[in-house]
């Protein structure tokens, strides 16, 4: 044998990897190309497989050490088979590592009909073969360098176990018993202390700083119906990169009047960032003083858009009911956290909902508070993602929403809602839970498309509550609950886009939905957690507009199109 053969050997001899992980990596590699809600690009797909391979090899070799301490003990065999067993392990161990190697490029080329078939399904162009046969190596590398770094901890524990019997007359047993817990707590120590701490703190300092970028097509507004222009309650610097966005965003009164071919008005777009005030009442109590300032009673609608983790509010829904209403509204909203949605979720929920409770209260005392002589607008609540779950915060149920305002548009709400995940669980028997009905439809609806409400939406009482949710959006699918109880949605006939493989598996499909989490656009439009284009249908059936058909749609699917040409998503 070669040198450069020899050296191999003994590096894999030293490495003393088991045979039981790789089998149990292998296997849990297989498992994360299984179907899952939405496609996923090749880097993404080797990270969570590699991922899974090093949960996987965890849960194997602990298997294989509970197996030789308490069961093999009591199991005799003749010499021979235990020198059968022991040539067939070192043999084993020896040829797993290059098995799992071309178990792994199998696995993955057997796979790529699966993701080709979720890639249809929701819509996105297939990716070339030749990405999808990167996933193997990428994978390979975040496998091998998680366990390395695991094995440093292993080597740690071990070096803490040999200098406490130096130092101390103790047992073998409890010198390891004590290296186990040093170890253990620091890793405890870290995983809920030192790393969320130095992780958020991080992530503050990053979006705080990203928060005060300028914006190079968002000038401080001059028209007095947006926040942040001249005799403004609140300064545009305040406002942080959303806001910013959001008040110098949107078209004015005569590229409305234009577009539409009828006289518009200047839509109000009022809003409050967190350097406009210390806490979320005073920035709510800031937008109420913003509605008297431009007189938004004289407007036919008020909307209230809680805002998602950094602030935003999706350019499409302020622009869709602008165009709807031919200006004739104001939108209101207020900045709760530098975060994005995804951190937020983790770190903030209480926060979103504090301050999404500020802003309605605060916006609907004063509706009610109008004096008789003033007319009173209609008030509707708009949020996606984050924002429903803020939005929801105000009210105790589907009872105070419905006797406070005048319309709900609710798109992608996370599944931990508190009011969504009541009225799905009480859905009428025979619904589904990707489609729930909920008394009939009377009082709230749940759709994946509200695209069929154009022309028949049957008995449905005013005001209208609307949820639009995705039979693909992980975010409204996942739980922790996943990890040992099958959902109903996993035991219904798929919904729209969802592969009908995708099944359930204990702890795998918790990690499956959870990966998608990470990749929740990763789909098309109308999939995912993607709901742009169906914004518009949302607003007309949640606002009950009149003589809303394919024809209308279409319509005003044009303008907007034409009027998002020039404004960022954000």
């Amino acid at each position: 044998m070669t040198p450069a053969g020899r050296a191999l050997r003994e590096w894999w001899e030293r490495w003393h990897l088991s045979v039981t992980g790789l089998v149990v990596a292998g296997l849990a590699a297989w498992s994360s190309l299984l179907p899952s809600l939405v496609p996923r690009g090749w880097s993404y797909q080797g990270i969570i497989t590699g991922l899974s391979m090093l949960m996987g090899y965890g849960t194997g070799v602990a298997v294989r050490t509970a197996w030789h301490r308490f069961v093999a003990p009591r199991i005799e065999l003749h010499p021979t088979l235990t020198e059968l067993g022991d040539a067939l392990l070192s043999f084993a161990r020896l040829s797993a590592p290059y098995v799992v190697v071309v178990y792994l490029v199998t696995a993955t080329a057997t796979a790529i009909r699966w993701q080709d078939q979720v890639s249809d399904l929701v819509g996105s162009p297939r990716p070339p073969w030749g990405d999808y046969m990167r996933i193997p190596w990428v994978a390979l590398a975040v496998f091998v360098g998680l366990l390395m770094a695991f094995r440093a901890l292993r080597a740690a524990y071990r070096a803490l176990a040999r200098a406490v019997r130096r130092r101390v007359d103790v047992s073998e047993y409890t010198a390891r018993i004590s290296g186990i817990i040093a170890v253990a707590a620091l890793l405890l120590g870290i995983a809920h202390g030192v790393v969320p701490r130095l992780f958020f703190d991080g992530a503050n300092r990053i979006y705080s700083a990203a928060n005060d970028e300028d914006l190079p097509d968002a000038d401080a507004p001059t028209d007095p119906e947006r926040s942040g222009a001249p005799g403004s309650a609140v300064d545009f610097a305040d406002l942080g990169l959303q806001g910013r966005r959001f008040v110098s965003g949107g078209l004015g009164r005569d590229r409305l009047s234009e577009l539409t071919g009828e006289e518009a008005r200047q839509p109000i777009r009022l809003y409050a960032g967190l350097g406009s005030a210390p806490t979320d009442d005073e920035r709510a109590q800031l937008v109420v003083d913003e509605l008297e300032r431009t007189r938004a009673w004289e407007r036919g609608a008020v909307v209230v858009a809680p805002t998602t983790g950094t602030g935003w509010i999706n350019p499409y829904a302020a622009q869709a009911i602008e165009l709807l209403s031919g200006g004739d509204v104001a939108i209101v909203g207020t900045q709760y956290s530098y975060l994005p949605s995804w951190i937020s979720f983790l770190a903030d929920r209480e926060k979103s909902e504090s301050a999404g409770r500020s802003l309605i209260e605060a916006v609907v005392s004063w509706r009610d508070s109008l004096p008789p002589d003033r007319p009173r607008p209609a008030l509707y609540i708009y949020g996606e993602s984050l924002g429903t779950q803020a939005g929801e915060a105000a009210f105790s149920g589907i009872r105070d929403i419905r006797a406070t305002v005048d319309g709900v548009l609710w798109m992608g709400p996370p599944g931990s809602n508190r009011i969504w995940r009541s009225l799905v669980d009480r859905r009428d028997p025979g619904s589904t839970m990707t489609d729930p009905v909920y008394a009939g439809g009377l009082l709230v609806r749940f759709t994946e498309d509200p695209a069929e409400y154009r022309s028949d939406v049957g008995p449905w009482l005013p005001p209208r509550v609307l949820y639009v949710q995705h039979a693909t959006d992980p975010v409204v699918w996942w739980s922790p609950d996943l990890l040992f109880d099958r959902p109903a949605w996993l035991t219904e006939p798929p919904g729209k886009g969802r592969h009908p493989g995708m099944v359930y598996l204990p702890v795998i499909t918790f990690f499956q939905v959870t990966a998608d989490l990470g990749n929740a656009i990763g789909g098309s439009e109308g999939y995912g957690h993607l709901y742009d284009s169906q914004i518009l249908d949302g607003w007309a059936a949640a606002t009950d507009r009149p003589g809303w058909d394919d024809d209308e749609f279409r319509r005003y699917a044009r303008l907007l199109a034409t009027a998002m040409e020039q404004q960022d998503r954000g």
